[in-house]
């Protein structure tokens, strides 16, 4: 016998980041003002941990290129697996489409980004970016 448990979704929470790198926290877009991650939900904190290394990756991948990004906010949401073990099913990580007003390059540097974040490639379950 299957057992099929609820669908979940977990966030958004939001992380906001400028060009010092300097990393905010928020559970809300208007809010993203928190020096480190709530710690109240063990999801929450692996949401804010993949956005922040999402977000770093993406500066750092632009320094690589010799571009500066202007200050950007990242939103990351996860889907439960509607079977077992408990887990995430899949993660999305919205960015603006603003980074980078070239939309080829901003894929690209998305992909590039993806490839050297660490906490997506230690993640077994599907991670889709998406400029928004």
């Amino acid at each position: 016998m299957e057992i099929k448990l609820k669908p979940k979704t977990f966030g958004p929470v939001f992380i906001h980041t400028d060009q010092q790198r300097t990393i905010r926290y928020g559970r809300s877009n208007d809010s993203v003002d928190q020096v480190a991650p709530p710690t109240d939900s063990p999801a929450d904190t692996l949401l804010f941990s993949l956005g922040a290394c999402i977000a770093i990756s993406l500066q750092m991948q632009a320094e690589k290129n010799e571009i500066t990004l202007d200050a950007f906010q990242v939103q990351v949401t996860s889907k439960k697996a509607e079977d077992l073990p408990n887990r995430f099913d899949c993660f999305e990580v919205l960015i603006p489409r603003s980074i980078f007003e070239d939309s080829e390059f901003a894929e690209s540097l998305l992909r590039s980004a993806k490839s050297i974040c660490t906490v997506s490639n230690t993640l077994n379950a599907e991670v889709t970016l998406t400029l928004i």
